[in-house]
């Protein structure tokens, strides 16, 4: 079976028909490795802009990358006559300029020792017998009061942006991931485990959902696809 990445267990979770759910699992389970290259294809680099900007501002614990990206997306705005680019740049425009009010750093350890190197090999985790495709931003280790922790940061960018409910998906997929890969060697963070929507610029992490003691959708949405495939 080809590995399955969460924004499709978030479709898959958000199909409004059981026939619908069953069609989509059973695509999910019989496609080939060609159709999933040309599905990684659609909508690349489209928030690359604001991604990569969140994304250093938090690595490197400063908040200086904002204004002059910022500068930059407004020129190339300037500079092109088409519609599709302008779209896309006033999207990613919309989302530096709702992050330099976010303060992104409050979500950072204070104290990261080392970002970790994120291997190909160890982006599927089998979770209920099924390969999920977990890409983190940034995995990094911290100490607190003498403990060793790993947390990790995911960027989740979409149009329109996600529910609360389907970013804790990620949320469960990230503290999974870490669980699976980290756990020999640190305490897993439930703090700064954390996964973002940067289109509607909020968070959610993995104390967050432990705090609600709601049942795991990641669980019942995997044993719904099982059970149809």
């Amino acid at each position: 079976m080809e590995k399955i990445t969460v924004k499709e267990l978030v479709k898959f979770r958000n199909k409004g028909s059981q026939k619908s759910k069953r069609s989509f699992a059973l695509k999910l389970k019989t496609r080939k490795p060609k159709e999933r290259k040309e599905e990684e294809k659609s909508g690349g680099n489209y928030w690359s802009i604001s991604n990569s900007t969140i994304y250093n501002t938090f690595k490197y614990g400063k908040d200086e990358y904002y204004d002059k990206k910022i500068e930059d997306v407004l020129e190339r705005y300037k500079n092109t006559d088409s519609k599709k680019d302008k779209d896309m740049y006033q999207r990613n425009l919309d989302i530096l300029r709702s992050f330099k009010e976010f303060d992104i750093l409050n979500l950072r350890p204070p104290n990261i020792n080392k970002f970790e190197t994120i291997h190909k090999s160890i982006k599927i985790i089998t979770i209920q017998g099924l390969p999920i495709y977990l890409n983190p931003d940034l995995v990094f280790n911290f100490e607190h009061e003498e403990n060793k922790f790993i947390g990790a940061l995911l960027l989740v960018p979409k149009l329109h942006g996600f529910t609360k409910a389907d970013l804790g998906i990620f949320c469960e997929v990230l503290y999974s991931f870490l669980t699976k890969h980290y756990s020999n060697d640190f305490k897993i963070s439930k703090e700064y485990c954390i996964a973002i929507d940067t289109f509607n610029a909020s968070k959610i992490s993995y104390l967050d959902i432990t705090i609600e003691k709601k049942p795991s959708l990641l669980n019942a949405t995997l044993l719904e696809i099982k059970n149809l495939i």
